[in-house]
């Protein structure tokens, strides 16, 4: 993530040496370890100026059912002397002060990371020589999976005899990528330049051996892998090889860089490289595979996606209510049936007792979030083929790659885009018959134009009611439902937002500000959405009431219109207003003593018991605080965490 960023703007290569036999279906806490090598390898490119960072991976024995690995993050930067290594794992002093002052910073996140190893039974040490570089080595216990999930690609076998050239001027990444590809079971040779390259591609054909694929690295000193791939058809005398681009840079780059020429560059290949994205990589070279099995959906056309997915029965996973009654009904309208949970936790428990054909997960929710809920239906052997869908308000290009090795299938954008939806669903989901299909699919769902309104929603001050009922495909009724619980759950905004920058919860402040962005933005509330918008983005950027005060008023004075529109519709339907909960004051204040004592002894527990908090908590002013506690929690920030249970405290003080 963030480290290989920063490591292509230094133009340090950074690469993965992971052997490729290694147990993948494990058991274990993928935050902890994350944490650990993020921390490492943000360190090892934060004090590396030139060369490489390797992240290698080793088994280091098994026991049963149980292995433990062994992790080296290995620099070329300005390593330490003996003396400054003994300091090292103690607090959070760097290395020196003339450290300090070049590299920025105060804390290397060591001490952490040797809490993380040793809460995963494993130990953390450092090798290092001043001037020439360090290597981080730490060790993990991890339970195997009694039955691994299936990887579809690609099988040793059909590509058993391929002949693969890798093309690439760094030792480390040539000698990594052409050991991975011998893992394989392909034939592989290995040059260091282009000029090397085209050499080799013409030997191989003249001998009747051609390559069937190169491994071109794109950035090399003399001849570039763009200027290779383009001159391999003048020196081959067969069909040349495919060309699999291995790029430090983004798609974007590498294909304008590209330009209109016609290349043989079959797929590009992102560093830093791992076992699975070089055989995905391999296989659409070789044009089998993965890439296949997607591209016999996208011709289809909306109507024979409805007929694919009429009658599935699906689970949303889903805790924003608004959000959750829209997917709902956009879903029945084609055709699929749903049921409702309204975090991990729920879902889990939902999987488990009933069968469903897929399941649509929201990332970001309360008790447990989307990863996590698919990790533990993932290591359940059976639920290893259920199609999980992910749900995200972030379609940034990383998101799709998270979303995938958290063990999901593919992902779906908000807004949701209806077609768009449906499209992704169908090339996953396929219905068992598990309830009746609805007698009439109402396949003119995914119509453009949406009908005509009724007077009583043509004069909503403040609410484009066209754009509204184009979100829920031109159906009233769940318009009028949508509009009620936007009157009952957001008209306290004003309340509920200075209440949370009052007791300094600004995390929660934002979240508020995002949630009525999102919802007003759905009903077509476009001035309540825009003032939400700049209220939201100065929640997080300004820290003075000067600038936030006269937004706050703005989004004020626009909900306020909204509201007092929606009123006389709302008096006919009262009962839909929600009580608040009460709060049982003496159960969470055990609950907060428990918390605090794993926090101050950097306890992991901590997180099992914030769990059973936000439940006590639901459906009250308390919520928004509680989550920010858990975000905090959940990212260990442990430090951060006591000082928001502190702020916590005081305003359930403060509840009557």
């Amino acid at each position: 993530g963030f480290g290989q960023l920063k490591a292509e703007e230094k133009g340090v290569e950074l690469l993965f040496d992971i052997d490729p036999d290694l147990p993948m279906d494990l058991i274990g806490d993928p935050l902890r370890l994350g944490q650990i090598l993020t921390n490492l390898g943000n360190n090892a490119v934060k004090f590396t100026d030139r060369g490489e960072i390797v992240i290698a991976v080793r088994l280091e024995e098994r026991e049963g059912s149980r292995a433990c690995f062994s992790f080296a993050v290995r620099d070329t930067g300005i390593g330490m002397t003996p003396e400054q290594q003994t300091r090292l794992f103690r607090s959070f002093s760097q290395a020196d002060s003339s450290t300090t002052r070049k590299y920025g910073g105060t804390g290397l996140g060591l001490t952490i990371s040797k809490r993380l190893t040793e809460l995963m039974q494993g130990e953390i040490s450092v090798q290092s020589v001043a001037g020439e570089g360090s290597t981080f080595r730490f060790t993990a216990w991890f339970d195997i999976q009694a039955a691994p999930r299936r990887h579809p690609a690609a099988t040793r076998e059909e590509l058993a005899g391929t002949r693969v050239l890798v093309v690439d001027d760094n030792t480390t990444a040539r000698e990594i990528l052409a050991t991975m590809a011998q893992r394989f079971g392909l034939r592989v040779d290995a040059v260091s330049s282009g000029e090397q390259a085209l050499e080799q591609v013409g030997k191989a054909s003249r001998e009747g051996a051609p390559y069937d694929l190169a491994l071109m690295d794109w950035k090399m000193p003399g001849m570039d892998g763009i200027e290779c791939a383009d001159r391999l058809s003048t020196v081959s005398e067969t069909t040349p090889p495919a060309v699999v681009m291995v790029t430090a840079y983004g798609r974007e780059e590498a294909m304008d860089a590209v330009g209109d020429r016609e290349l043989p560059i079959s797929t590009l290949l992102s560093k830093p490289v791992t076992a699975s994205t070089l055989l995905d990589a391999i296989s659409a070279g070789l044009g089998r595979g993965v890439v296949r099995r997607e591209s016999a959906f996208a011709t289809r056309s909306g109507n024979d996606v409805l007929k694919a997915l009429t009658g599935a029965h699906v689970l949303l996973v889903e805790d924003n209510e608004i959000n959750s009654e829209l997917a709902l009904e956009l879903l029945a309208n084609g055709g699929v049936t749903a049921e409702l949970a309204s975090n991990g936790r729920d879902a889990l428990e939902l999987v488990q007792s009933k069968p469903f054909d897929g399941v649509l997960m929201d990332i970001q929710m309360p008790v447990m979030d989307g990863y996590t809920a698919t990790a533990r239906i993932r290591e359940q052997s059976r639920f290893r083929d259920l199609p999980i869908i992910a749900m995200t308000a972030n379609a940034m290009a990383g998101d799709r790659e998270k979303v995938i090795n958290a063990g999901m299938n593919d992902h779906i954008a908000k807004p949701i885009n209806v077609r768009e939806m449906f499209a992704t669903m169908a090339r996953w989901i396929t219905p068992s018959g598990i309830t009746a299909p609805s007698a009439a699919t109402r396949t003119e769902s995914l119509r453009q134009e949406p009908p005509g309104k009724s007077d009583s929603l043509n004069d909503l001050p403040g609410i484009d009611t066209a754009a509204g009922l184009a979100t829920t495909q031109g159906d009233e009724t769940l318009f009028r439902r949508l509009l009620g619980k936007f009157f009952n759950s957001q008209a306290g905004f004003l309340d509920d937002y200075r209440h949370a920058l009052a007791s300094d919860d600004r995390e929660g402040a934002i979240r508020l500000a995002h949630t009525l962005k999102g919802v007003a933005g759905n009903l077509g509330a476009r001035q309540i959405q825009e003032a939400a918008k700049e209220l939201e983005h100065a929640t997080v950027n300004s820290k003075t009431a000067e600038s936030i005060d006269p937004l706050l008023e703005a989004t004020g004075e626009a909900l306020a219109t909204v509201i007092e529109g929606l009123r006389p519709m709302m008096t006919e339907n009262v009962s839909t207003s929600e009580p608040r909960q009460a709060i049982d004051k003496e159960a969470v204040k055990t609950l907060l003593h428990q918390i605090r004592n794993h926090l101050e002894a950097s306890d992991s527990e901590a997180a099992d018991r914030i769990e059973e908090l936000l439940p006590l908590v639901k459906g009250t002013p308390l919520i928004a605080q509680a989550n920010t506690l858990s975000t905090a929690i959940g990212d260990y920030d442990f430090e951060t965490a006591l000082t928001q249970l502190n702020a916590f405290s005081e305003t359930l003080e403060a509840v009557e």
